[in-house]
């Protein structure tokens, strides 16, 4: 009788494990998936050619815009201080 109810105990707690388990690996597939579903996402939206090349295009657009405002604002100094040259 006595091992009856440690088998009981046993088979309740293991039953306890694997519910617990199954539930966190549940979880953790959905999660996993929601990461593949994302990364595919992205990978797809890189591999954009067209797309990429207009933003490249427009970042240096820009940067090429401040990058002579500097020029000419720190040529304007060198000017202003008495010569270009040092």
């Amino acid at each position: 009788m006595n091992d009856n109810i440690m088998l009981g105990v046993i088979s309740a707690l293991w039953l306890i494990v694997v519910g617990i388990g199954g539930y966190a690996f549940r979880r953790i597939h959905e999660k996993l998936d929601t990461l593949v579903v994302h990364q595919t996402g992205c990978i797809r939206a890189f591999a954009d050619k067209k797309s990429n090349a207009d933003d490249h295009r427009e970042f240096f657009r820009r940067t090429d815009d401040h990058e002579r405002r500097l020029i000419r604002l720190e040529s304007g100094m060198m000017e202003a201080r008495g010569g270009g040259k040092e």
